[in-house]
């Protein structure tokens, strides 16, 4: 199931039979719509991720924008585009980079690109791009209040031409797990580890970027359930729509940890009332469960298996933040 990860650096295809027009080397892009929430646990949510769910744009962030030749990849051009100081705190930025030249077939659009494996190089004939998950993030906070590390997130689209203003689309999707101490002596965290045993939560994949079809993708997400709840085993639906899509995009994957971890100042942060932490997850994962490690500042370690059982709810889904809660003191 790792090789999901192949579609998730492809979310989009809007290809078009425009004609081709000479792309200016400054474009305006917006950041993906705000995150919709929901709770593995089957209960009413509340939004409490920053400022609507939303993340913003920072000065001297970067975009890859491929103007992509379907027929021959090794004609595909790509260059590196970055916004300036302006787009501090922005949800749309304008960002500048070299003249990608008249239109080919279309554009692909991918953020951010330290994901992105040998991003200077050229590409081959199958307009193949191997992209990268990390297995660590840093715990992040923004006016006092936690939030996802960006750098962690990934957003794409493709588009018919960059002279008009365009929009990301979520890859990922984030798992907001709510801690609570409620001892009176309430301990203080410096690592959270989430272990998925079934799904791969880290590695490359590497896809041909013209093959992609967001329709196809949303088709398969739609259809990524279980049989039953608390047995593994997939859709069939899912399962057959999978193996013909991976053949038309002729993906190689590498899942390479079954471990995010959440990294922390070495302060560590106190646990309270239900205190919320974001870790951005590659769509797919959890669905068969997946396992909690606490590392405390004292270095003991506790693992808390309460979602480890295969139920669909638990599915991370690109565009979603998925909602679990732990207290340290009756879960195990």
């Amino acid at each position: 199931m790792f090789s999901m990860l192949c579609m998730m650096g492809v979310v989009a295809f809007l290809a078009s039979s425009c004609n081709k027009n000479e792309e200016k080397p400054t474009v305006s892009i917006g950041l993906p719509a705000a995150f919709e929430e929901v709770d593995a646990d089957g209960e009413k949510l509340y939004v409490d991720f920053n400022n609507g769910n939303t993340y913003k744009w920072n000065a001297n962030d970067e975009v890859m924008i491929y103007n992509l030749d379907a027929t021959d990849g090794t004609n595909t051009v790509k260059a590196v585009y970055s916004t300036g100081a302006s787009a501090e705190g922005q949800t749309k930025a304008m960002f500048n980079g070299a003249d990608l030249g008249a239109k080919k077939d279309h554009y692909f659009v991918f953020f951010p690109v330290n994901k992105i494996e040998g991003a200077t190089a050229a590409l081959d004939q199958d307009n193949y791009q191997t992209f990268r998950v990390p297995d660590s993030q840093e715990y992040t906070e923004v006016n006092g209040n936690s939030t996802v590390d960006k750098k962690s997130l990934a957003a794409a689209c493709e588009i018919s031409t960059i002279n008009t203003p365009f929009t990301l689309q979520h890859i990922f999707g984030v798992c907001r797990l709510k801690i609570t101490d409620d001892s009176g002596t309430p301990k203080t965290i410096t690592k959270i580890e989430l272990t998925d045993d079934h799904h791969g939560l880290a590695g490359t994949v590497s896809m041909k970027l013209h093959e992609v079809n967001m329709a196809k993708f949303q088709n398969l997400m739609d259809k990524y359930t279980l049989v039953a709840d608390g047995a593994m085993g997939m859709n069939p639906a899912f399962v057959s729509a999978w193996n013909t899509y991976r053949q038309e995009l002729n993906y190689t994957s590498n899942a390479e940890s079954h471990k995010i971890t959440l990294t922390f100042p070495s302060s560590g942060v106190q646990l309270g009332n239900a205190t919320p932490f974001y870790i951005a997850v590659r769509p797919g994962a959890f669905i068969d469960g997946f396992k909690i490690t606490l590392t405390y500042s004292d270095n003991t370690t506790k693992t808390f298996e309460k979602y480890n059982y295969p139920k669909t709810s638990f599915r991370i889904r690109a565009g979603y933040i998925t909602g679990f809660k732990i207290n340290v003191n009756s879960d195990n």
